[in-house]
């Protein structure tokens, strides 16, 4: 995403440089946020108590990976299942909160996702797992011995490969195989599929398509809570062998 951020920036500014106008790169989203259990089969809907679901949408930098200001809050009745946003315009990570009307009880937080409005509208689906949730990552590729950034590029990471969680329950049999999903290199950011709420131990690797050519420390004690659990795993520095 980051190459993708980047290039959009550039194409604005050279846009902008001959007439002194800006491109407009306004978009809206519309978000759903069917309530849902794990498996994927429909679960129970609002909660009377919170009956409110807000699209927050927080700016964010992707070359120093910092989420800036406040969130955007755009606020719907939870019962609708769907709302868009006013029109925003810039790089943003984007949830969906369900709430009371004031926003000061939470009922549960559903993952996020990074959106760039140079891409357009967007409709980005939000499922309100009640018995589960999700792990969050952000990452950086580095190099093993030095230490220095590396692009996937540069790392040897092509279409063929991706960066990847290993997920396994805490305390389980070794031999039962961890739960993999993988991500494009590039985004430098993902949210893995569901998990039913649990205490899990989390690998994060760098695969070039052939296998792992780095993996981060593991991550131990990673728990998932219900309902709609979010765990934010954090910024994971993979280091990749030379």
């Amino acid at each position: 995403m980051k190459k993708l951020v980047l290039g959009a920036l550039l194409a604005a500014v050279a846009a902008s440089g001959a007439c002194g106008t800006s491109a407009s790169t306004e978009a809206v989203i519309t978000a759903h946020w069917p309530f849902t259990h794990v498996d994927g089969t429909a679960s129970g809907q609002c909660d009377p108590r919170f009956p409110t679901a807000s699209i927050y949408s927080q700016p964010w930098d992707p070359i120093t990976n910092e989420l800036l200001d406040v969130p955007v809050i755009d606020k719907f009745d939870c019962s609708a299942m769907r709302g868009t946003t006013d029109p925003l315009d810039g790089i943003f990570l984007v949830w969906v909160q369900i709430e009371n009307d004031t926003g000061t009880s939470l009922y549960v937080k559903s993952k996020e996702t990074y959106i760039d409005t140079a891409d357009g509208d967007l409709v980005i689906d939000f499922p309100i797992l009640d018995n589960g949730g999700y792990f969050f990552l952000t990452w950086d590729l580095v190099d093993e011995r030095t230490q220095a950034p590396l692009t996937c590029s540069q790392a040897g990471i092509g279409k063929n490969g991706s960066v990847e969680t290993l997920v396994t329950i805490a305390g389980s049999d070794p031999s039962i195989p961890p739960i993999v999903d993988k991500f494009t290199c590039e985004h430098g950011f993902g949210t893995t599929g569901a998990f039913v709420a649990d205490t899990y131990t989390v690998s994060v690797d760098a695969d070039d398509g052939t296998g792992a050519i780095g993996t981060a420390p593991a991550l131990t004690n990673k728990v998932i809570r219900a309902p709609g659990g979010l765990t934010d795993l954090g910024h994971i520095l993979i280091p990749i062998t030379p």
